[in-house]
Parts: structure tokens; C-alpha cells; sequence
């Protein structure tokens, strides 16, 4: 007599994605309530979190190209301000993130000074995460687009237009046209040039995208966007001390003076 056929045990990689498909669930389902801050003169900052799934879509088989001047272990960060600043913050950002462009909006124009007068440098990694959540096509098109934007200089220029007109909703996909994004490039001077365009239109760095992703979700540390680094540690998760513009210049400038405090 045959015996009995076992149900196969569920492998220990296909309980980690059911997991993390049921708290991406969760995370959707409170976005409101993961967005952390405080009041100062201004509205603090904001921490929104999506938790990374794994995407079911077929792989791209192009070559992975990162955008010009990409650093780090297989070119996934791109940097932006002088090399040799006495500070530098990590930050994890996506275009689709309405906590992201928050953030933005609040400490912008404070991070483009402070790369000016050369005290800071910023090592973004950009992120498609809610493409992963809300669906759609938006945090991967706007990142290859930042992306393309880097080759010609202008990655700041273009980021902070791509923030500034955030559709402040990650349900509302408005990056997934990539029309929408050729658009907001006439924004930035001398930026809509024949290769940019094609960049956009043909996605040559969405693999890139990809695998900037693909190692994010590797790693347990950060679990959701933004998050800005400074000395190992998330500025915008200590709620006891709100990261306002004042805030931030005043760690960047004790920082670059060589001072030691309270961030």
C-alpha cells in the first residue's frame, strides 16, 4: 500500500516573501499613521515607511548602466556636492514617496546651500520601493530619468523640479508618463537635449534602477523612505530632536568645525 503524500514544507525564502508581502500590506494600509514629525516653526520632519516586496515581473536582460559619476560598490549611489566636503549625509529617497518630497520641501534649499558654501555632500540612493506597494511605473521612470539627468550635470536641478511637482499621493502614479517627466524637464536649463530624451524614452538606466533596489531589499537596516544617515545614525527617526533646517545647519556646521553635540 502507497503511503500517504506530505505537503510539501513551506521553504524558509517563500515564508520571508509571504511575510514581507502581508507588513508591505500593513504599511499600505496605514501610510498616514507611518508619517512620524513634529512642529516646530516650520512642520519637522517626516518618515514615511514602505516596506520592500519582491517584484513577480519579468527580469530586463540589458546590461546594467549606471549613470555618470555613480559611486560605491557597483556604482549604486550617486553623489552630489564636493567631494571633499567635511560632511556627508546618505540619504534613501523616491520620487513617489509623498513623505520623500515632505522632507524635500522642508530641508531643500537648507542642503543646497550647505553643498554650496562646500561644508556637505549628499550620497543618494534612489529608490523605486513604492512602485512595489501602490503600483505603477512612477519611482522607476523618475529614476531613470534622475538618473539620465546625472549624465548631464543636472541631477540637483532636476531633482528638486521632480519633488516640487510631486503628485502628493503615492496612490496617483503621475511619473509613470514619462511624457509627464520630458515635461518637467523644460524646467531645467539645457537639460532636454536628444540623449536625455532618449534615456527617458528607452529607460537605459532602468536596470540600474533595478539593482539599486534589488540591494536595498537585501539589506535589514532601513526599512522604508527617507531616511537621511549622518554617522550611522537616521536623523528623521530621532523624534525628540525634529530635523528642521536649523537643525540640520547646525549639525553640518559643528560637524564641519569639528564639533562634538547633541545632531
Amino acid at each position: 500500500m502507497s503511503k500517504p503524500r506530505r505537503t510539501p514544507a513551506v521553504s524558509d525564502r517563500a515564508r520571508e516573501r509571504i511575510q514581507r508581502q502581508r507588513a508591505a500590506e500593513r504599511a499600505r494600509r496605514n501610510r498616514n499613521r507611518a508619517i512620524t514629525g513634529a512642529l516646530a516653526t516650520v512642520v519637522a520632519a517626516a518618515v514615511g515607511v514602505t516596506i520592500a516586496v519582491q517584484s513577480g515581473k519579468a527580469k530586463d536582460a540589458r546590461p546594467i548602466v549606471p549613470p555618470a559619476g555613480a559611486i560605491g560598490d557597483r556604482q549604486l549611489v550617486i553623489p552630489v556636492g564636493d567631494p571633499d566636503a567635511p560632511v556627508t549625509l546618505t540619504v534613501y529617497e523616491d520620487f513617489r514617496c509623498p513623505a520623500c518630497a515632505q522632507v524635500e520641501g522642508i530641508l531643500g534649499d537648507t542642503i543646497n546651500r550647505l553643498e554650496d558654501e562646500g561644508k556637505l555632500r549628499i550620497d543618494y540612493h534612489i529608490l523605486s520601493l513604492v512602485d512595489s506597494i501602490a503600483r505603477g511605473k512612477g519611482s522607476k521612470n523618475a529614476a531613470n530619468a534622475v538618473a539620465a539627468a546625472q549624465n548631464a550635470g543636472k541631477f540637483r536641478e532636476y531633482h528638486d523640479v521632480l519633488f516640487a511637482n510631486h503628485p502628493k499621493s503615492e496612490t496617483k502614479d503621475t511619473f509613470g508618463d514619462k511624457k509627464t517627466l520630458l515635461a518637467l524637464a523644460d524646467k531645467v536649463k539645457d537639460l532636454k537635449t536628444p540623449s536625455f530624451i532618449a534615456a527617458v524614452n528607452e529607460g537605459t538606466h532602468d536596470t540600474w534602477v533595478k539593482k539599486v533596489q534589488h540591494t536595498f531589499d537585501q539589506q535589514t537596516k532601513i526599512q522604508g523612505t527617507p531616511a537621511i544617515f549622518f554617522e550611522g545614525r537616521d536623523l528623521l527617526k530621532d523624534t525628540g530632536h525634529p530635523l528642521t533646517a536649523e537643525r540640520l545647519t547646525r549639525i553640518v556646521n559643528d560637524a564641519a568645525a569639528g564639533r562634538s553635540g547633541t545632531p
